[in-house]
């Protein structure tokens, strides 16, 4: 593996020699790669220790006016008026407290993905189905007594437990989820990285009809290497716009050698 990856980045022209390679080994570089461009994930979620500050403070200007009837009382929400009210929508969750005396599940069909406390239950509940259920009891001590009614005459104590219990909550349950998060950035660089190889393998098919799709596919998932570099050193670091750019000139240029190299030896033959 050593002697591919030297030559994608130093030499181009000669991973034309690697082109009969097994599809197992060239499948096993680019998960090497996804796997180092999950790193970023990685890190943040084992040394996460709670909400940032920026993202608790985003939280507390976008959250909707409550029903300050409502409390959760040892665990159970009791509220003044029978209804279902809107509380906080992130890019992906839309959280709700619900005091209908029957859960119905149905009327969170048009919003998605859904976290619901109904009575002594946490449901979760995507496009209108109850997927799963915890019990308020079993959510940090924060979560089963609180009081909505702060929200109106104390917010810094009503969003302190808040927080408070959300970091609690995550904290112990960073295992589970974290390695969820990790597996599900694992696979989605892995799937753009085939999608990319995929998609070079067949314009160079549309100009190279000699050659086996699978040979240019080999081709080209070692030619990219310079592109998975870019995109781990970016996610790592961060970099600059414009330096971004110059590496990516430079990661079209390994791919170019290669086209070039082949015109060469597909022009040879007799």
């Amino acid at each position: 593996m050593y002697t591919r990856f030297y030559n994608s980045i130093i030499s181009p022209r000669n991973i034309v020699n690697f082109k009969d390679d097994s599809l197992f080994k060239v499948f096993l570089y680019i998960l090497f790669f996804a796997l180092l461009l999950s790193t970023r994930m990685t890190i943040d979620i084992i040394t996460f220790d709670g909400i940032n500050q920026r993202t608790k403070e985003a939280v507390q200007e976008e959250f909707v006016d409550v029903n300050e009837t409502c409390m959760i009382v040892d665990s159970s929400l009791e509220c003044g008026a029978k209804e279902s009210t809107f509380v906080y929508q992130t890019v992906m969750v839309t959280f709700f407290t619900d005091s209908f005396d029957n859960w119905n599940p149905s009327i969170y069909q048009e919003t998605g993905y859904n976290m619901v406390i109904h009575g002594e239950t946490l449901h979760v509940v995507i496009s209108g189905q109850d997927l799963f259920q915890v019990p308020v009891s079993e959510l940090p001590s924060g979560i089963q007594n609180l009081d909505f009614g702060l929200y109106e005459t104390d917010q810094e104590a009503f969003f302190d437990a808040i927080f408070d219990a959300t970091d609690s909550y995550l904290i112990s349950t960073k295992t589970a989820w974290g390695a969820g998060m990790i597996v599900f950035d694992f696979l989605t660089n892995l799937v753009m990285f085939m999608i990319f190889i995929l998609l070079s393998s067949w314009m160079l098919r549309m100009r190279f009809r000699e050659v086996k799709f699978k040979q240019l596919f080999t081709m080209t998932a070692y030619s990219s290497t310079a592109l998975y570099i870019i995109l781990i050193l970016n996610s790592l670091y961060n970099l600059n716009f414009f330096l971004v750019i110059i590496l990516l000139f430079v990661a079209i240029r390994q791919n170019s050698q290669l086209s070039m190299e082949l015109y060469k030896r597909l022009r040879k033959k007799p």
